[in-house]
């Protein structure tokens, strides 16, 4: 008992739970509260920054997918105007290449001073102008056509620039045969056998026509049938680039033909047809390769419609190398193509006449030198006879055109008054 009292003093005295612990309680209770408040707090928080950033994130992706889509766009847009262009530029390559393997072109533009006919001339001119479409159909088969672009120097539209048919025919390569190399027939708007060939060697036809043409003969294109080949072969490549690609048959070549008569610029006159022919030969390919003799000759009536008789004979000898060609030439003929040369009766007169030509060009540079005579004997013609001399100087430039300038010359009469005298400046543009 005493000890049970003794106990109960004691805990009296000092008991285990006072106010101020009961308040530490509550403390401590609240505490406790507001932490899982807190904690509950921050849970949700996370939870919503974590419900909101996944809409960001959404967002994003879809950005994302719409700048790609964009940048697809783009790249198909670039892709196509890529595409576009690479077939522009195909296209305009294509019609180059067309062009180029179809089309060509020759321009005599020119500058004259002087005296010519004793009237005093001081002028800008197109001497000639042409362009030419050509094809192929295969291998054998082609076609040409050229028109001729001149000023027209009668009539009421003298000073006209005037469009002509120059050329315009079909070609059929015969293939080879005998001692016949390239072969080939021409029908329609031809070649007729001479001038083409001598302008293969006198390379000045900007400066004025040759001398069978100058002097009223012939012409260079008709309508009718040429026939032409090399003979026995081709020179070797080597010749053909350092002296003449042109006619190259190892030994010579030959054209002949039937045409109307009047040429590429005159209606036929009358009902007859003109034979003309050109054979050229080679004798020496070995040791003189440039050497060659060429007959040319034309049998017909002059194109009149009385058709006065014509014929022509020439003989032509040429020599080449490398930087220079020589050329001498004589014809005798009765009568012309035109049927104009005619005796005070009305018939055919006799006339003649020989030219010579001669072109040097400087080793190592564009400049040449050239110079040519012509000599007209008119006969018993009521014209006068005449000599004529050109000699001037050349200057070749991107590839085949020339800057030509010369002095032209002629003596009509032959009494020494040289009444046409023009110094002339021209250009040879070939396209």
């Amino acid at each position: 008992m005493f000890l049970l009292a003794l106990s109960c003093r004691m805990m009296m005295a000092s008991p285990l739970y006072s106010a101020n612990d009961s308040e530490s309680l509550d403390i401590l209770e609240v505490r406790e509260k507001s932490r899982n408040h807190n904690n509950s707090k921050a849970r949700y928080n996370l939870k919503t920054r974590e419900n909101s950033k996944a809409p960001e994130g959404s967002q994003t992706q879809e950005s994302s997918k719409t700048q790609n889509s964009s940048q697809t766009r783009d790249n198909s847009k670039a892709r196509d105007s890529s595409k576009t262009r690479d077939n522009s530029k195909t296209f305009i390559s294509e019609v180059n290449q067309f062009v180029s393997q179809h089309t060509e072109g020759q321009w005599f533009l020119g500058y004259q001073y002087g005296d010519l006919n004793r009237n005093r001339v001081n002028l800008f001119t197109l001497k000639r102008g042409y362009v030419t479409f050509k094809s192929h159909f295969s291998d054998r088969w082609s076609v040409r056509f050229t028109q001729d672009i001149t000023l027209d120097q009668e009539g009421i539209d003298r000073g006209n620039v005037e469009l002509r048919l120059k050329y315009c025919y079909v070609n059929y390569e015969t293939g080879d045969f005998w001692f016949f190399t390239d072969p080939a027939l021409e029908a329609g708007l031809v070649h007729r056998p001479w001038l083409d060939y001598e302008q293969s060697i006198n390379p000045y036809r900007v400066q004025g026509t040759m001398f069978l043409e100058r002097a009223g003969l012939i012409n260079s294109a008709d309508f009718g049938l040429t026939f032409s080949a090399l003979l026995g072969g081709k020179m070797s490549d080597r010749y053909q680039q350092q002296v003449n690609d042109e006619f190259p048959g190892r030994y010579g070549s030959l054209a002949i033909g039937i045409y109307n008569g009047g040429g590429y610029h005159a209606l036929e006159n009358n009902q007859s047809k003109n034979l003309e022919a050109r054979l050229s030969l080679r004798p020496f390919p070995g040791s003189l390769p440039g050497l060659q003799f060429t007959y040319n000759m034309a049998w017909g009536k002059g194109n009149a419609a009385f058709a006065p008789d014509f014929s022509l004979h020439s003989g032509f000898v040429s020599y080449e190398r490398q930087h220079l060609a020589l050329t001498a030439q004589y014809y005798s003929a009765r009568g012309n193509s035109h049927g104009s040369y005619l005796t005070s009766r009305g018939m055919a007169a006799h006339n003649e006449g020989y030219s010579f030509f001669t072109e040097y060009e400087i080793p190592q540079t564009p400049w040449t030198l050239f110079a040519r005579y012509d000599y007209f004997d008119c006969g018993n013609m009521d014209i006068s006879d005449s000599r004529r001399m050109i000699y001037g100087v050349g200057y070749y430039f991107y590839q085949q055109n020339k800057l030509v300038v010369d002095f032209d010359a002629l003596d009509r009469g032959i009494n020494g008054e040289w009444e046409n005298q023009i110094l002339e400046v021209a250009l040879d543009i070939q396209f």
